[in-house]
């Protein structure tokens, strides 16, 4: 193998490495936006067992007034903490795909369907 072929396999062996980050940060975005959603859900639903102990409609207990304000506080907390998960994400992710294409760009490469008369 010449060196000439190692230095050009390099841009390309970035671009694969980048192309894998992009993936594996958008797992991780659909990941944390199923958090945030389940933190909101938990962050409805302990107000709601609240109300529902407040007006009799379910038998009050210590158990489930305690599980009403863990609903509420940890939903909330998840909620905020996937969020802020989420759009740090994002941002990687915008720097990766950005990085991807300017290491495509500087390949020099025609698009399809020109250079061909």
């Amino acid at each position: 193998m010449r060196v000439d072929d190692e230095a050009g396999d390099h841009p390309v062996t970035e671009i694969e490495g980048l192309e894998l980050r992009i993936d594996d940060l958008r797992e991780a975005i659909v990941r944390s936006r199923r958090l945030m959603t389940a933190g909101r859900a938990a962050a409805i639903a302990g107000p709601i067992l609240l109300l529902a102990l407040i007006l009799g409609l379910l038998a009050f207990t210590p158990a489930r007034a305690l599980a009403a304000l863990a609903l509420l506080v940890g939903g909330v907390v998840l909620a905020g903490s996937s969020r802020s998960s989420t759009e740090q994400l994002e941002r990687e992710l915008a720097r990766a795909e950005a990085e991807r294409n300017a290491a495509i760009d500087a390949l020099g490469l025609a698009p399809a369907g020109e250079g061909r008369g």
